[in-house]
């Protein structure tokens, strides 16, 4: 397997933080393919009206980003509303809506959020067990466990986890990231809000099995039409995704990878450098320890002496 200077870097730096931060092995959660929750987003269906965009950052208490993006004012009446346009995913953007312009003629949208992938790199690598697998399948978020280290949002291959820095002089930081609602989930009011806003129904929840079953028909019927580029993003990719896709056209069109190394490099860090980094630490306690009582051992022969 060829390692480029990026995924070096992350394993030189994991090693470098192993000797700071003690990490733990985190425990993978076990989920039926039956019971697994997933989301379809059909490309096909979806006119950019924003609705998903707009309810993950209600639901969610998500501010709007005036840093990087302009926000337009419309008046209505004695109601100013204003709207948001991020331009990419952030800490304070989990759900966002592109346009995908293919050609002067031909365009679709596309919505990007987290794909919950059944083999999420970002668990593999978080050292607190901040990002945990739910046993419904979707990758939820303890924010109360996160340290910042910033290891998941250099290894996703999605790029969707983005540190919120909290203190300018600490350097104190959470990761903000779609969760799947699961305080929705958790609490019997439903799935993603994203999806339940949606009003043509180019997002919907549920189980994946059926889902996933949907989508295939979906596409089919596609093609049918004449869609020949159409296709399916999301079965198998990274063990499979929590989030599926039908798209028109190939993944790198949208900016979606199909070259997953960075789980290779993951599962490394996990069993090799992580282990040899809690040993170092041992080793370094140790070290300490056999010094004070050598050292206490000469200051007692000094004072006999």
């Amino acid at each position: 397997m060829e390692v480029n200077r990026r995924d070096f870097l992350k394993l030189s730096g994991a090693a470098l933080a192993s000797g700071v931060v003690a990490p733990s092995l985190v425990s993978k959660a076990q989920f039926s393919p039956e019971d697994r929750l997933g989301i379809l987003y059909d490309s096909s269906k979806c006119v950019g009206c924003r609705a998903c965009q707009e309810a993950c950052k209600r639901w969610n208490d998500l501010p709007a980003e005036t840093d990087n993006a302009p926000r337009l004012a419309a008046e209505e009446g004695n109601v100013s509303r204003l709207y948001d346009a991020p331009r990419d995913l952030s800490s304070d953007t989990w759900t966002l809506i592109k346009l995908n312009k293919r050609s002067e003629t031909e365009w679709h949208f596309m919505n990007y959020q987290c794909m919950h992938c059944a083999d999420a790199v970002c668990v593999t690598v978080c050292p607190t067990g901040a990002l945990y697998k739910d046993e419904r399948g979707f990758t939820a978020y303890d924010e109360s466990k996160c340290i910042g280290c910033g290891y998941c949002t250099q290894f996703c291959p999605y790029g969707v986890p983005h540190l919120r820095g909290e203190d300018v002089l600490t350097g104190e930081a959470k990761v903000g990231k779609c969760t799947f609602c699961q305080d929705r989930v958790y609490s019997g009011l439903g799935g993603p809000y994203c999806a339940t806003s949606c009003p043509v129904g180019a997002l919907e929840w549920g189980s994946r099995a059926e889902l996933l079953q949907q989508a295939k028909e979906r596409v089919e019927y596609l093609k049918g039409e004449g869609f020949a580029s159409v296709r399916l993003y999301g079965e198998h990719e990274a063990g499979g995704l929590g989030r599926l896709s039908i798209l028109f056209g190939e993944p790198g069109e949208y900016g979606l990878p199909v070259d997953f190394t960075s789980l290779t490099v993951a599962r490394a860090w996990q069993s090799v450098i992580q282990p040899l980094g809690a040993i170092a630490i041992a080793g370094s306690t140790l070290g300490a320890l056999v010094a004070f009582f050598i050292s206490r051992r000469y200051i007692h022969m000094e004072e006999v002496d």
